[in-house]
């Protein structure tokens, strides 16, 4: 018997989320060296599906909404449908306007929800353009489909990699998808019974005041209006920039005072963003960020999404780099010694039990662009000497979908000695991102100059 697999409360939430002019996918770009076409790319994965069967997955709908979807297998799964020629770029601007493109194609709620293009690289170089479907896969599970799929050192048994049914199982009947929706929506709604009779959480004053401290810090309003919030239009664009991980690094031992990688990236994004509004013409302000923060145990077996955020000022008011660096440094660590982000997990997991309604307002809330004005995520990627089909990883970058009202979207991540931040906005809202990605650079130059022994 075929076990339904549905989608979890987060991921539902995430797939309603693609509407209108929003996508719901992300992108991950590997440059490998030499020519490699669809056809050797297909060899390459193949075999390697059998540890990911969720890539031969579809999402289908319950019968009359009785449950959240569920993934089933493609009885016309074909794989020459997901590995793709994607044409040529022949610099880094055209592979850009490229990735901008596959950003505002929507993936086909028919098929497995994703796809790689091939794209014919100069210098003798390939770009494989993966685009997986956020529902399926968060940053750390999108880590863990790359090596399975496509890293050669870590080609997987039959039984490693994404969950998800048996590649090759007979497809439910109507009648099966009908009683198994009925059984979750008895089941959801007996434990929901059980937890309006059952006892409130013997919470203590410590952890309520602890909690409605972080409530607070995150989803507080701010008096000015974002300048990114715009209503989301249907065209992108993307930007990548990149550095040497050992730098950024070296940047953050160097601070004044104590400063992670992930500091530096957001202030490199603050340096980045000041530049910008100096473009437009705006007044530099303080500028609130939203950090996903992933909560993936080490030890867990894969799943698609399982995070949840902070949200980090950025004194973009503040003239001095090494001072933007430091605040912004000192407000994380207050936030992670609070542990905020588990906090708002465990508040919205709460609200959950008790009402659906209050839960997808406070949902709402957190999502409002008063709360933050842009998503800047940051995932390590595999790091150390790759090869992809034989041919060495010569550099990775990422870019994530916008959302509603937040016309920009940083995504970074690390990997092969390199940290690159990738950049997707609406293109008629964000004039000047070219102004972003290298204000992006001339901040960690900056941080760089004020901090010697970096």
């Amino acid at each position: 018997m075929t076990t339904i697999e549905r989608l979890s409360d987060e991921d539902a939430r995430i797939l309603a989320r693609e509407r209108g002019a929003v996508r719901g996918h992300f992108c991950k770009i590997l440059v490998i060296a030499g020519r490699h076409d669809p056809r050797s790319l297909r060899t390459h994965v193949e075999p390697r599906l059998a540890a990911l069967p969720r890539l031969r997955d579809r999402l289908v709908d319950a019968p009359l909404g009785l449950a959240p979807p569920a993934w089933l297998p493609d009885p016309e799964f074909a794989l020459h449908r997901h590995v793709r020629d994607g044409g040529r770029a022949y610099d880094q601007a055209q592979l850009e306007r490229t990735v901008a493109a596959l950003m505002e194609e929507r993936l086909d709620r028919e098929q497995p929800l994703w796809s790689i293009d091939v794209v014919a690289l100069d210098e003798d170089r390939t770009a494989l353009v993966l685009r997986l479907h956020h529902c399926m896969a968060d940053g750390a599970t999108a880590m863990r489909i790359i090596r399975t799929l496509l890293v050669d050192q870590h080609a997987p048994g039959p039984a490693g990699g994404l969950g998800g049914a048996t590649p090759f199982a007979e497809r439910p009947s109507r009648v099966t998808l009908l009683v198994d929706a009925l059984r979750w929506r008895a089941a959801w709604l007996a434990q929901r019974a059980r937890r309006r009779r059952g006892p409130a959480p013997a919470d203590g004053d410590g952890r309520r005041n602890g909690r409605l401290a972080a409530i607070r810090r995150e989803l507080a309003l701010e008096g000015r209006p974002s300048p990114l919030a715009r209503p989301a239009g249907p065209r992108r664009q993307v930007a990548f920039s990149s550095f040497p991980l050992e730098a950024m690094k070296a940047l953050g031992h160097s601070a004044p005072e104590r400063a992670t990688v992930n500091d530096v990236v957001l202030a490199a994004v603050a340096g980045g963003l000041r530049r910008w509004l100096a473009h437009t013409g705006a007044e530099a302000h303080q500028m609130r960020v939203k950090v996903p923060v992933s909560l993936h145990a080490s030890n867990e077996a894969a799943t698609a999404n399982r995070d949840s955020f902070m949200v980090v000022h950025l004194p973009l008011d503040e003239s001095d780099p090494v001072a933007r660096l430091c605040a912004i440094a000192a407000d994380t660590r207050e936030r992670k010694a609070a542990h905020d982000a588990d906090q708002l997990d465990a508040f919205f997991n709460d609200l959950g039990r008790l009402s659906r309604s209050l839960e997808r307002l406070a949902q709402r809330w957190a999502m409002s662009p008063r709360v933050f004005a842009l998503n800047v995520s940051n995932v390590p990627g595999p790091q150390g000497e790759l090869t992809v089909m034989g041919s060495p990883l010569v550099e990775m970058h990422t870019v994530a979908e916008i959302a509603e009202r937040h016309a920009l979207r940083v995504a970074v991540v690390s990997a092969v000695g390199r940290l690159s931040f990738g950049l997707c906005a609406d293109a008629d809202a964000v004039v000047g991102l070219d102004v972003v990605r290298d204000g992006i650079g001339a901040e960690l130059e900056a941080l760089r100059a004020a901090l010697p022994t970096a």
